[in-house]
């Protein structure tokens, strides 16, 4: 926020009091302008103090949202699906997901359609994809299992027929492949399912009697085919290699063959995120201590750096004051000598491989608001609510605060100008009346100075 002076009264004068009349108006703007300066060191203190409030918002944002990372941690994001056999599939869990074990057969990993065009007698060869098409038309129907989707080729070239083939939305893929040599090429238009499927895949020419200019098959499609748990009998048909296999659970069939597929909770995500918790909360501590002490930060002495101070106390020292796990010490969270967490992962993995529950119980959950998550929760709420929490009101008032005192000076601001101004034009008026006397009293001088020599001279 921009703040005002007052420039020194630019004062001239004839008169050989001149310079003293300008002292007058320096001065009497001087004086006034004390009150002014002391609005403007007011304002510059809050500044520093608002600018102060922000950087603890920021972190105090991040330490907030290391607690929302530890709930989301604790939820699907929790939970891991390992396979006995990963030749046959990899497996991710995600939302939804519950702990168990299943078995997965896979009895035919599919295949995907793929025709391609094909030269016939009188039929011209495409040396060169920019230019050249395997056929004059521009108008072509791609039918897919019977269902048609009308193909323009506004190019005229089999690069541009590729092209209107695979942003028409349908479920295949074109592209252009050369089966002759480098010296004498032989481009030809490869179309390619893109699903797992015994697809029937044509494109018709309808300035060819429908000739099917896909006359070329490469590869014959077939269903992905699979069994849950040894069900149903007649293995299931999927057009897809990634399968759902339960809420939660995505397969990706890699091979045929059989594997259990086993889903477990593991602390990995919550480690990770209990880490990033204690990070943001030492720098969180750091900033409040800049402000603690003599010649320190901006917010020295003042009450939200004590009740900043006091959440972060609590949010450290919670305890839930029931089962193995009542404290963060219990997972590995402790003080160290100069007031910042530390956190030993392997005092958490000892946690979670004596009972994982427990360790889930004791963090709890910001949704349900209860153990850890739902405490620490509520404090960083009070903290950094956009409405209530205590920064949040801390920098609006201060914003208020500033917002008046700039007024404030610019009234005073206002009324130094008019000051020096009136001064100003009572001072050219008495510059003007002393410049006349002067004047006047030089003439008389002068007459009298003749008057006395002619005396003299016996006129």
């Amino acid at each position: 926020m921009s703040t005002t002076s007052t420039s020194p009264a630019t004062f001239t004068g004839s008169s050989a009091f001149a310079s003293s009349l300008a002292n007058v108006i320096n001065r009497a703007v001087t004086i006034a302008s004390f009150p002014m300066q002391m609005l403007q060191a007011e304002q510059g203190t809050l500044q520093n103090q608002q600018s102060e409030l922000q950087t603890l918002m920021g972190d105090f944002s991040s330490l907030g949202g290391a607690v929302t990372a530890i709930d989301n941690a604790t939820g699907s994001s929790s939970y891991g699906a390992t396979v006995s056999n990963s030749s046959v599939a990899s497996a991710t869990a995600g939302d939804g997901i519950l702990p168990g074990t299943l078995s997965l057969t896979v009895t035919n990993t599919g295949a995907q359609t793929n025709v391609m065009s094909g030269t016939t007698e009188g039929e011209t060869t495409v040396t060169d994809p920019t230019t050249g098409n395997i056929s004059a038309s521009t108008t072509f129907t791609l039918s897919i299992n019977g269902v048609t989707t009308t193909i323009t080729d506004s190019d005229g070239t089999l690069d541009g027929l590729a092209n209107a083939i695979n942003s028409s939305g349908t479920s295949v893929q074109a592209t252009i492949v050369n089966v002759g040599s480098a010296s004498s090429p032989d481009y030809r238009l490869s179309v390619q399912s893109l699903n797992y499927a015994p697809d029937d895949v044509q494109l018709l020419d309808p300035a060819n009697g429908d000739a099917n200019l896909l006359s070329t098959p490469l590869t014959s499609g077939a269903y992905v085919q699979y069994q849950v748990n040894g069900q149903p009998a007649t293995p299931i048909d999927s057009t897809t290699r990634t399968l759902t296999v339960a809420p939660g659970l995505t397969v990706n069939v890699l091979g045929t063959g059989s594997t259990s597929i086993t889903v477990s909770q593991n602390g990995d995500s919550i480690e990770n995120a209990l880490s990033s918790f204690v990070s943001a909360y030492n720098a969180a501590v750091d900033e409040a201590n800049r402000n603690r002490g003599q010649n320190t930060g901006a917010l020295n002495g003042d009450s939200v750096i004590y009740s900043l101070t006091s959440s972060l106390n609590n949010l450290a020292n919670y305890a839930s004051g029931a089962g193995n796990i009542s404290t963060l010490s219990d997972i590995g969270i402790t003080f160290d000598q100069n007031g910042h967490l530390q956190f030993d992962p392997s005092v958490f993995q000892q946690a979670i491989s004596a009972n994982m529950n427990d360790v889930l119980t004791f963090l709890g959950s910001v949704s349900s608001d209860s153990g850890f998550l739902g405490a620490a929760n509520d404090i960083m709420t009070g903290i950094n609510d956009p409405n209530t929490g205590i920064l949040t009101l801390d920098n609006q008032t201060r914003t208020g605060e500033l917002s008046t005192l700039a007024q404030q000076i610019s009234d005073d601001q206002t009324q130094i100008n008019l000051l020096q101004q009136t001064l100003q034009n009572q001072m050219a008026a008495a510059d003007a009346a002393i410049s006349a006397l002067e004047q006047q009293a030089s003439y008389l001088q002068m007459m009298f100075q003749t008057e006395n020599a002619n005396a003299q001279l016996g006129y």
